[in-house]
C-alpha cells in the first residue's frame, strides 16, 4: 500500500474531501457543522377509521384522541346506531360521511383543522355540538340545522366575526364563542330563552349590551375592550350567580350592580377600579375577585364588611398592599381578617387551614423512610 512521506495511507486521504477554502470575515470562524445521517420514516402520515383503527357494528360511541385521523370514514358500518362521535386532537379537516348516523346525540371535532361548518343538517338529535379549536369563520351555515334537542354548542377558538346563525335554537343552554373574533353581540340573542351560561372571553367586545336574558346564570367576557358600564346589562341579566369580566377597563361599579342579588361568584380582577363599593344586597356572594386593580387606600377593606357571605376574596397587587413590603402585607392582611373575620382564603392563602394526615402507621415500614 502506497504510503507518503509521513507515513499516512494515500488511498485512505484521496476518500477524503478537501477542506473549505477560507473565507474573509465572520463566517471563516464557524465551526463546520456534520449533519446526522437521514433516516427515511416509512411509517404511516395519517391512519384511518375503518382501518387502522376498527369500527365494530354494535359501537354506539367512537372515541379517538391524538390518534392521526384525517378523515371521517367507514361510519356507515355503525350507522344509526351510532350515539357519539368524539375525535378530539385529529387531522379532521372536513364534516363528511355523516349520512348513515341519523342518531348522532354528541359530536365532537374538538382541536381539529376543520374550516367549514357542512353536512350535519340532518342530525337532528344532536344535544352536544362541539367544534372549538378549529379554523371555522363563518356560523351562518347552522341556519339551515333544526337542531331542537341541541343544548350544548361549542365554538371556541375559532375565526368567527359575527354571532349568527343560531337564533332559531331555542333549547340552547350553553353556548361558549370565547377566543374568537367578535366584535358585539346581537339582539336576536335573546330568542335563546332557555339560555344559562353564555361565555365570549377573548374577543373584541366594546359594549356590555344585551338583550333580556332571564335564565342566564353563568356570563364572561373576560379579555375584552369594555370601558363603560351598561346600566340595562344589570336589569336584562338579574338572575346572574356567576359574573366574569376580568381583564377588562372597567371603571368603579355603578349602583345597578345591586340587582344582581343572586350573585355567588364575581370576577373583576385587572380592570380600572379604585373602589370597593360596598352591596349589602350581594347576600350570596362567596367569591370576589378584584386583584390587579387600582385601589389605593387600605381603608376601603372595610367596605368588605357589606358581604355577609363572603369566603374568597382577592385583592392583591392593588397599591394599597404595598407589595413587597413586609410590614404593609401584614396590616393588608389583619384589615381584611377585621372586615371578614369568617373569610377563608385571602388571595391565595387558605385562613386557619390545617392538613390532616390520617395514617395507620404503615408508611413507617416503607424503605427510605427515616422514623422521627
Amino acid at each position: 500500500m502506497d504510503v507518503d512521506e509521513s507515513g499516512a495511507d494515500v488511498a485512505a486521504k484521496e476518500d477524503v474531501p478537501p477542506p473549505p477554502a477560507p473565507v474573509a470575515g465572520p463566517s471563516a470562524r464557524r465551526a463546520r457543522v456534520q449533519l446526522p445521517e437521514h433516516h427515511d420514516d416509512d411509517g404511516p402520515t395519517y391512519y384511518r377509521l375503518g382501518v387502522d383503527y376498527p369500527v365494530d357494528p354494535e359501537d354506539d360511541e367512537v372515541l379517538h384522541q391524538c390518534a392521526r385521523i384525517k378523515k371521517l370514514e367507514s361510519l356507515d358500518i355503525v350507522g344509526a346506531k351510532l350515539r357519539k362521535l368524539c375525535l378530539v386532537a385529529n387531522c379532521v379537516e372536513k364534516i363528511e360521511n355523516l349520512d348513515s348516523n341519523v342518531n348522532l346525540e354528541h359530536l365532537e371535532l374538538y382541536q381539529n383543522l376543520v374550516k367549514k361548518i357542512e353536512n350535519i343538517a340532518h342530525l337532528r338529535n344532536l344535544t352536544v355540538l362541539d367544534l372549538s379549536f378549529n379554523k371555522i369563520r363563518l356560523m351562518d351555515s347552522l341556519a339551515t340545522c333544526n337542531f331542537l334537542q341541541l343544548e350544548r354548542l361549542y365554538l371556541s377558538s375559532n375565526k368567527i366575526t359575527d354571532v349568527e346563525g343560531i337564533f332559531h335554537l331555542t333549547n340552547l343552554k350553553m353556548l361558549e364563542l370565547g377566543s374568537n373574533r367578535i366584535r358585539s353581540v346581537p339582539p336576536e340573542i335573546a330568542s335563546l330563552v332557555h339560555l344559562e351560561e353564555l361565555w365570549l372571553g377573548k374577543n373584541k367586545i366594546t359594549s356590555m349590551t344585551l338583550p333580556p336574558l332571564p335564565r342566564l346564570r353563568h356570563m364572561s367576557l373576560q379579555n375584552n375592550r369594555l370601558e363603560v358600564w351598561e346600566p340595562a346589562f344589570f336589569q336584562n341579566l338579574s338572575g346572574l350567580t356567576h359574573l366574569y369580566l376580568g381583564h377588562n377597563n372597567l371603571p368603579d361599579l355603578p349602583e345597578e350592580f345591586a340587582l344582581l342579588t343572586n350573585l355567588v361568584e364575581v370576577d373583576l380582577v385587572r380592570n380600572a377600579i379604585t373602589l370597593i363599593k360596598p352591596l349589602p344586597e350581594l347576600k350570596k356572594l362567596e367569591e370576589l375577585w378584584m386583584n390587579d386593580n387600582k385601589i389605593e387606600d387600605l381603608q376601603q377593606i372595610s367596605h368588605l364588611e357589606a358581604f355577609c357571605a363572603l369566603k374568597t376574596i382577592y385583592l392583591e397587587r392593588n397599591p394599597m398592599q404595598d407589595l413587597g413590603n413586609k410590614e404593609a402585607e401584614q396590616r393588608y392582611r389583619e384589615a381584611i381578617l377585621k372586615a371578614v373575620p369568617h373569610i377563608q382564603q385571602i388571595d391565595a392563602e387558605r385562613v386557619d387551614f390545617e392538613v390532616k394526615v390520617i395514617s395507620d402507621g404503615t408508611e413507617r415500614h416503607v424503605m427510605g423512610i427515616r422514623r422521627s
